[in-house]
């Protein structure tokens, strides 16, 4: 992940907690659990595209 990529995401991050204290009724509390998962969702995807390009690259070499 380049250092774009990485003020990308924190910029969307920063973003979406700012939409959603604006936008819901919600407590400080009770909006960070919505905004973990949507983290994770966001590091467990990157993993998955980068754990898939290798194994294409693996794959297209041995083939």
């Amino acid at each position: 992940m380049t250092q774009d990529n990485i003020k990308k995401l924190e910029t969307e991050l920063w973003d979406a907690a700012d939409d959603l204290r604006a936008n819901s009724k919600l407590t400080a509390a009770e909006y960070k659990d919505p905004l973990l998962g949507l983290v994770l969702l966001r590091f467990a995807q990157n993993r998955f595209e980068d754990a898939k390009i290798e194994v294409e690259n693996k794959c297209f070499s041995k083939c």
